[in-house]
C-alpha cells in the first residue's frame, strides 16, 4: 500500500538528528548549528522530490537512543535515526515492538542497486576508514554523516621559544617537547592537556595495533570480552602517568570535557592540547582572541612505526526496518542525496572531515581553501588508517558505560597513585559486567532492547 493518501500528501520521512548538548544551565549548544548541512540536504531533497517530505528533528546525542526506545514503545519510531559513533552496537541491538531488530543494514536495504530514485548510490565512495568503522561482518550497517578525529594543537610562539622545531609525532617526542617548554623562563604551568575520554584510549590502543575487544573488535562477531588491561592499554596509561608525575600533563579535573582542556590552552596554561577536529574553527578563534598563532599535528602515537589513524568519531544514520516500499526507497534516496558531491563538500565547511573519497580529493586539492585549522592534517590522519580490525575501532555494547569505567580508573592512577596494572585489571572486571548485562538483553529469547542506552 502506498504511504501517500488520496489527497496526494507527500510521503513523510521522519529523521532524528543527534544534536550537540547544551552547556549546563544555558540554552547555548556546545557546537552551535550542528547538523545544519543535513537540514539543508533535506530541504534540497524535498525540492527535488516533492513526493517526499523529509522532516528533521534534533535531539541531544546523549539522549537520542532513549528517545528512540520510547518512540518504539509508543509505536512511532523515526524512519531514520542518527547515532553517535560509540553507540553503534546499541543501535544494532535496538528492538522493534515485535522483537525484531529495529534497524536494517544499509547495505542489505540497498541491495545491488547503483541508483535509487535517480540518486547515485554513494556507499562505494566512502573513505575506507569510515566505511570500516560502520561495518560489521563485512557489511555496512549504517551510513556515516559526520567524521571527526583527535589531533594535537600547539602554541607556535611557545614552541619556537623552546626550540621545538616541529609538532611532536610520538609520545616520546611530546615528552621531550614538554621538557623543553618547562625550561622556558616564562613557561606555562604544564606542557599539555587532554580529557580522560574513551575515544582517546581507543585511538592509542589501535595505534599500537591492539584490540579493545574480542572477535576482531566486534567486527567478525559480537564483542563478549574486553581487553582493558592489555599491554597496549597499559603502555598508554603508564606513559600518561609519567607525563602527569613529571608535571608535563595538566588534568583539568573535568574528565570527559574537551572544552576545559581547550580553555586552559587559550589561557596559555599549556603549550599543547589534544582535542577533536570538530572544533578546529573554535580553536582558531580562541587562539586569535588570546593573541597567539596555532600549529597543528597528528595525534601523537606510540612510536614512529605506529599508525597515526585509528577509530573515527562522529555519527551515522540507521534506517528503520520494515518501512513501506515507497517510503524506504525515499529514505534510501535521501541517505545518498545527503552525501552527494555537493552536500559532502558543504559538510566539510561545517565540522566534519571528508566522508567520501570524492570529498577527500576535493579537500586535498591545491585550490581548496582549508575550512579551519587542522582540517587537512585531520583528514590525512583518517585517510592513513590501516585497514585492520584494530584500526577500525571497537563495536561494543554499552561503550559509554565502559568508557566511564576507564575514566575512573585513569583518575585513580593520576590522582591517587593506583598501580596501573592492578587498577585496570579491576576496571576490566567491572566493564565486563556491564558488557555481559548488555549482551544478556540482546541475546535473550526473545531478545529485548538493553536498558542502558545513554550515549557519550
Amino acid at each position: 500500500m502506498s504511504d501517500s493518501t488520496a489527497t496526494d500528501k507527500p510521503i513523510s520521512i521522519e529523521v532524528w538528528l543527534a544534536d550537540s548538548p547544551k552547556f549546563q544551565g544555558t540554552d547555548e549548544h556546545s557546537l552551535p548549528d550542528f547538523g545544519e548541512p543535513i537540514v539543508n540536504a533535506a530541504d534540497s531533497f524535498n525540492r527535488k522530490y516533492p513526493k517526499y517530505d523529509v522532516r528533521i528533528r534534533k535531539i541531544d546525542f546523549r539522549l537520542l537512543p532513549d528517545a528512540v526506545a520510547e518512540a518504539v514503545a509508543h509505536g512511532s519510531p523515526p524512519d531514520i535515526a542518527e547515532y553517535l559513533y560509540s553507540s553503534t552496537q546499541t543501535a544494532l541491538d535496538m528492538r522493534a515492538h515485535n522483537g525484531d531488530p529495529l534497524f536494517v543494514s544499509i547495505q542489505r536495504a540497498i541491495g545491488g542497486r547503483t541508483r535509487i530514485l535517480g540518486e547515485p548510490v554513494v556507499i562505494k565512495d566512502l573513505l575506507p576508514a569510515v566505511r570500516n568503522y560502520y561495518s560489521t561482518g563485512g557489511e555496512l550497517t549504517s551510513i556515516p554523516t559526520v567524521v571527526t578525529t583527535n589531533i594535537l594543537f600547539g602554541n607556535k610562539g611557545m614552541l619556537e621559544r623552546a626550540g621545538v622545531e616541529r609538532m611532536p609525532a610520538t609520545w616520546q617526542e611530546l615528552t621531550a617537547a614538554c621538557a623543553a617548554i618547562a625550561e622556558l623562563p616564562d613557561r606555562p604551568a604544564h606542557g599539555v592537556s587532554w580529557p580522560i575520554y574513551g575515544w582517546l584510549f581507543h585511538m592509542e590502543i589501535a595505534g599500537q595495533g591492539g584490540l579493545f575487544s574480542n572477535n576482531g573488535n566486534g567486527r567478525t562477531g559480537r564483542s563478549t570480552r574486553l581487553f582493558i588491561d592489555s599491554p597496549e592499554m597499559l603502555n598508554y596509561v603508564r606513559w600518561w602517568q609519567g607525563m602527569h608525575d613529571s608535571g608535563y600533563y595538566h588534568y583539568t579535573g573535568e574528565p570527559r570535557d574537551y572544552f576545559a582542556a581547550m580553555e586552559a590552552f587559550a589561557r596559555r596554561e599549556v603549550a599543547f592540547v589534544v582535542t577533536s577536529s570538530a572544533v578546529g574553527q573554535l580553536m582558531g578563534d580562541m587562539a586569535a582572541e588570546a593573541g597567539f598563532e596555532l600549529v597543528v599535528g597528528h595525534l601523537p602515537r606510540y612510536n614512529e612505526l605506529s599508525s597515526p589513524g585509528g577509530p573515527v568519531g562522529g555519527q551515522s544514520f540507521f534506517l528503520t526496518a520494515g518501512l513501506p516500499k515507497e517510503k524506504e526507497d525515499g529514505a534510501l534516496a535521501f541517505l545518498q542525496h545527503q552525501l552527494n558531491p555537493q552536500h559532502a563538500v558543504a559538510r566539510m565547511y561545517d565540522r566534519s572531515l571528508p566522508v567520501t573519497e570524492q570529498a577527500y580529493r576535493r579537500a586535498m586539492a591545491d585550490d581548496c581553501v582549508e575550512p579551519h585549522p587542522g582540517f587537512r592534517i585531520a583528514a590525512e590522519q583518517v585517510a592513513s588508517a590501516e585497514r585492520t580490525p584494530a584500526a577500525a575501532g571497537p563495536v561494543v555494547g554499552n561503550l559509554n558505560g565502559i568508557n566511564t569505567v576507564i575514566t575512573y580508573a585513569m583518575e585513580d592512577v593520576l590522582l591517587r597513585g593506583a598501580d596501573p596494572a592492578i587498577r585496570f585489571r579491576a576496571a576490566a572486571e567491572e566493564a565486563e559486567a556491564l558488557l555481559d548485562r548488555h549482551n544478556g538483553a540482546a541475546l535473550a529469547y526473545p531478545p529485548v532492547t538493553p536498558d542502558v542506552l545513554k550515549a557519550g
